[in-house]
């Protein structure tokens, strides 16, 4: 009886305390969503990605993070907003691709044109974060800050050395020489065409870096230039140069800029509901984020988001039975992958045209299978920055032979038919299969130009010419006519109005059927960002840093920065599609920074 009175007196505790912290987390959200006004502060840190993981363990790790669209639409809706009087940005590290930087940039000169303050505010930041500050009026640099604006690089690695050291071999067919995604595992350097790419893309992103801070700091290209040969800066250093405006502790700058405003946080801007009416127009927006796959959308833990065929094919099936949506906007941010996945989600996207426009809004990646399922839009916008194309196919397997010999594993295979080992790992390709697998590729590579021709109203000589597997910038796309106009998703956004027949002035409600969250989850949220008792228990327990004396609670040691590096490279997305599949996907191993 004792015991029971024990873990009856447990039970009752945790209860109690558990509604005790809920409504602690209940009065803190309250207070942290009354919008007071004034100054506008946004700590610019993170990736800001096109989709969060809604699951309740993503939803701990991301707790309080905002995604690009929260970002952008808060600083048009507070550009326009008279209790917000001005914006600082608190730049911290950015980690978003070049893409991002343009659109939020474009947000960041909309809050300006509304004759509203922006300021800069570094106390460190590198190419990125300089590219997006050079956009206020005025940059101020802590006393002991630096500003490293270096450039940019193309990073390209093989792994064939490697893999031959582990025993294996890889073995792919690509059509289309520009189609260089396999040559890191299957080469010790570059191809002379996957070069010319790369200088291509590497000196159309320098002209646009150069652009930028020209622009953003009223100086001529010769002096930024100037500036990028330097390369680093400390505050004494950036103000003779003309690099910044001033030097001011961050408390000394509100004082001077915003004396009498109060200070609203972006993170808590967000939240706010705003005084805007609900519009009887309706937007649709599905998105396609990350490597396209067969199967339902999800977050997976080593390679991010996945964009599923079923999930999106789905999205987009509800979205052309709704009578309420005039218009949809496909949202892409993808480098491609499964052909067979794409090609469903082409599909769909052909008899939801029948209905409605379709306006495709390209974000950092829209290439190779990316690009596949964007080319019958009516409409396709892109950022500058974008990389896109990338039409071309390849496929392949991987050899080891040698491997199974190293650690003594002997194999023996009992076959009935010529070709029953023509994916097996056992060996590479054999002239006859190599003959077999590349008849289809070539035909999948003459199906994908006729859909581009058809979508794009193009020659298939035409699309031929600026296809082979190539990468373009969006600028590029632009000039070679894969795209039609240059803007981010408020572009798109002015485009489906246009087809819609409205003003584009007036107000649309846009909508997706991705899963949102409740006013309870917000709460709860919001308390965990704030840190603190449930939260900072919650933030270390999905996935965080060691805590306190259970250093096993957190993360392991560098995982996550292999993870993180895995992940961006393709490593993870080519490993997953390694079974003969055909594969459109752009060479994820090129990183621009």
């Amino acid at each position: 009886m004792r015991k029971f009175w024990i873990v009856f007196l447990i039970i009752a505790t945790v209860i109690i305390g558990g509604m005790g912290l809920m409504w602690r987390a209940v009065s803190n959200f309250e207070e942290s969503v009354s919008i007071a006004g004034g100054v506008l502060v946004w700590e610019v840190a993170g990736n800001y990605p096109e989709e969060l993981d809604t699951s309740f363990l993503g939803q701990l790790q991301g707790a309080g993070a905002m995604t690009l669209q929260d970002v952008i639409f808060a600083l048009y809706r507070a550009a326009e907003d008279d209790r917000i009087t001005g914006l600082v940005l608190d730049m911290r590290s950015l980690e978003v691709d070049w893409a991002k930087i343009e659109e939020i940039r474009e947000a960041v000169l909309a809050f300006q044109g509304q004759d509203k303050p922006v300021i800069a505010y570094l106390d460190g930041a590198g190419t990125r974060e300089y590219a997006l500050a050079v956009a206020a009026d005025r940059i101020i640099m802590s006393p002991e800050a630096n500003i490293m604006v270096l450039g940019v690089t193309a990073e390209l690695d093989f792994l064939k050395e490697v893999l031959g050291k582990l025993g294996m071999e890889a073995d792919f067919i690509h059509v289309g020489k520009y189609k260089s995604a396999p040559e890191r595992m299957t080469r010790t350097s570059p191809t002379e065409a996957n070069r010319e790419m790369i200088v291509s893309i590497v000196e159309d992103r320098f002209e646009i870096l150069l652009d930028m801070l020209a622009t953003g700091r009223d100086t001529d290209l010769e002096t930024v230039s100037h500036w990028i040969d330097i390369g680093m800066f400390d505050t004494e250093t950036a103000l003779a140069e003309g690099l910044a405006d001033t030097s001011l502790y961050y408390e000394e700058m509100l004082d001077l800029h915003f004396p009498e405003d109060e200070v609203t946080f972006l993170a808590d801007y967000v939240l706010d509901p705003g005084s805007s009416p609900r519009s009887e127009h309706e937007v649709g927006v599905v998105f396609i984020t990350g490597v396209i796959m067969p199967g339902e959308s999800r977050f997976d833990r080593w390679q991010g988001k996945i964009a599923g065929s079923e999930t999106v094919v789905d999205d987009l099936r509800r979205m052309g039975e709704d009578s309420d949506i005039g218009a949809v906007i496909l949202r892409v941010d993808s480098p491609g992958g499964s052909a067979l996945a794409s090609d469903l989600i082409w599909r769909e996207i052909r008899e939801v045209r029948k209905e409605k426009p379709i306006i495709v809004s390209m974000s950092g990646m829209a290439a190779s299978g990316g690009y596949y399922v964007s080319c019958l839009a009516d409409s396709i916008f892109a950022d500058p920055g974008t990389l896109t194309g990338s039409i071309g196919v390849y496929a392949g397997k991987m050899s080891r032979t040698a491997m199974y010999e190293k650690i003594g594993v002997q194999r023996e295979f009992i076959t009935r038919g010529r070709n029953a080992l023509l994916f097996s790992d056992e060996g590479t390709f054999t002239p006859g299969q190599r003959e077999l697998f590349t008849g289809q590729m070539e035909r999948f590579y003459q199906r994908f130009l006729g859909k581009v021709a058809q979508g794009r109203d193009l020659e298939m000589d035409a699309v031929h010419a600026v296809a082979q597997g190539r990468v373009w910038t969006g600028r590029q796309g632009l000039h070679h006519n894969l795209v039609d106009e240059l803007g981010g998703f408020r572009r798109s956004l002015d485009s489906a109005k246009f087809m819609m027949g409205l003003d584009l002035s007036q107000k649309v409600r846009v909508v997706s059927f991705g899963e949102e969250l409740s006013m309870l989850e917000k709460i709860l949220l919001r308390s965990f960002r704030q840190g603190g008792g449930l939260g900072t228990l919650a933030v270390h327990l999905a996935g965080g840093e060691a805590w306190g004396p259970w250093p096993w609670l957190g993360a392991v040691g560098p995982l996550p920065e292999l993870q993180n590096t895995l992940r961006e490279d393709g490593t993870l997305a080519a490993v997953a599609l390694l079974d003969g599949r055909p594969v459109a996907m752009a060479p994820f191993w090129l990183r621009v920074r």
